[in-house]
């Protein structure tokens, strides 16, 4: 049973997480960072102990949370001491395998799907966490613990969780991506962005009512050849008319209509 956590990492969703475990009634034992300055700064505000060196470490915390990136976690884990508790990664892209040789009671993948930011203090509640362990009893343990964070618990391997993950950045990267487009094209032609919430907003209603290809509008999907190339036309000055043409094909590919800009300039 988990009563105690340690985290590793003060960065966006390190900072999400340690707010929504002190308000479970986790004690946040320790916060660890590269510097004193980001460890502080977590670590006051939900009253653990700030650390920068891995030496000082508590080694027998319940549970020890690697919420750092990608590329450090594997040298981070291979200077952990050894530990009596559960050590987890929070991320969706790493494997589990990254903990083989870890000295602890277990390891395994604590994995919350959103997207998150220090400015914003994002709520657990309904956020759907991943888990994956070396062990059931360490599975069994992680599975009471996100329970106290969130009704949504879904056991997931490290190779779905590599594809739930990858659909996440098409979800969620390149949506906030084409809406920051959609932003710069707005404001620069004195229209307010706030024109466009509502579009946005139906889109992403219909697209979970099924099959989001089955509800695809627009001119691709259309084969409307003339308005296509009206747009790349415009959309020359910004750099973007490659781009407006690869995911036009790319909506006529999946709905069918392979036409279009392929074989246009």
């Amino acid at each position: 049973m988990i009563h105690d956590v340690v985290l590793l990492g003060a960065g966006n969703l390190a900072t999400s997480l340690a707010v929504a475990l002190s308000n479970a009634g986790f004690p946040i034992l320790q916060v660890y960072s590269r510097t004193v300055e980001s460890a502080s700064k977590l670590a006051n505000l939900v009253g653990a102990e700030p650390i920068c060196k891995l030496e000082s470490l508590r080694t027998s915390a319940s549970i020890y949370i690697v919420a750092l990136p990608d590329d450090v976690i594997a040298s981070i884990v291979s200077d952990l001491p050894e530990l009596k508790g559960c050590v987890v990664h929070t991320s969706g892209s790493t494997p589990i395998s990254v903990f083989e040789g870890l000295r602890a009671k277990g390891f395994g993948v604590f994995y919350p799907f959103q997207t998150f930011s220090r400015s914003k203090i994002v709520h657990f509640s309904n956020i759907p966490i991943c888990l994956e362990a070396s062990n059931d009893e360490c599975y069994a343990s992680l599975e009471q613990f996100a329970s106290k964070l969130s009704g949504t618990i879904v056991p997931m391997s490290s190779e779905q969780r590599r594809w739930l993950h990858l659909s996440g950045v098409f979800a969620c990267n390149f949506t906030n991506h084409m809406l920051a487009l959609a932003y710069q094209l707005t404001t620069e032609h004195h229209i307010s962005f706030e024109v466009v919430k509502p579009l946005v907003e139906e889109t992403i209603r219909k697209a979970f009512e099924g099959n989001p290809a089955l509800y695809q509008t627009g001119p691709a999907v259309r084969n409307d050849i003339q308005t296509m190339e009206r747009h790349a036309q415009m959309l020359k000055v910004f750099g973007l008319a490659d781009l407006y043409k690869e995911l036009s094909l790319s909506i006529q590919k999946l709905s069918g209509s392979d036409k279009g800009l392929k074989n246009r300039t």
